[in-house]
């Protein structure tokens, strides 16, 4: 089932996704929806490197790395965690394979 995410509302990760990032349990808010791999920061001046790190590195070349590229990405707002990670851009791939 297709979820149509929008801005402002709140999110929790799905028991049984297949996502090697370890997401924190809790509610994310998401704050943006932009069309393409992001361009300008909106909260810390790493937050686009680590997003290519995370979710585009090592996938160059295969088509995964194109659909994620120009396809949405999603800019939540993190429950609190260990890791402190407070924002992150997330491409739609990995949206719908971990939220609800």
């Amino acid at each position: 089932m297709m979820i149509d995410y929008q801005v402002g509302e709140y999110y929790t990760i799905k028991e049984d996704h297949d996502s090697v990032y370890d997401f924190p349990d809790g509610e994310y808010k998401l704050k943006i929806i932009m069309e393409g791999f992001p361009e300008k920061v909106i909260y810390t001046e790493d937050e686009l490197a680590i997003a290519e790190e995370l979710w585009l590195e090592g996938f160059e070349g295969l088509e995964q790395y194109k659909i994620d590229l120009e396809g949405n990405w999603y800019y939540f707002e993190f429950p609190e965690n260990k890791n402190k990670v407070e924002y992150m851009w997330i491409p739609e791939s990995i949206v719908i394979d971990v939220f609800e």
